[in-house]
């Protein structure tokens, strides 16, 4: 099954959490290692979208507000360094969008 159409990743969501360092779930140092940071926000978010949009979902998973999506994408950053990540996406009830959550490193393929 592939990821419904209508992906939306709000602004706030890069720019106020992705790349910002956080204590807890800290994304933005490996973020950092593809060459990502607050100045090219806006290429992070076009790749990601350039990445998921089309792309098969590896899990589907019910939730309080709505349905949950999985995706395992890989891309090359500003740098030219590949990133291996996994994004969660979410349909809420009765709406169109599915709206980005979070992405993290994608460890399953690591020798």
């Amino acid at each position: 099954m592939k990821i419904p159409s209508g992906l939306v990743i709000q602004d706030e969501k890069i720019t106020k959490y992705l790349l910002v360092y956080q204590p807890k779930s800290d994304k933005s140092k490996y973020l950092a290692l593809a060459g990502y940071n607050l100045e090219n926000w806006e290429l992070l978010k076009n790749d990601i979208m350039n990445a998921v949009e089309g792309s098969e979902i590896a899990k589907v998973t019910p939730s309080d507000w709505g349905t949950q999506f999985e995706v395992k994408s890989e891309w090359t950053g500003p740098n030219g360094q590949l990133i291996k990540v996994i994004t969660i996406w979410q349909q809420d009830e009765e709406t169109e969008f599915v709206r980005f959550i979070t992405l993290y490193p994608d460890k399953s393929q690591e020798t």
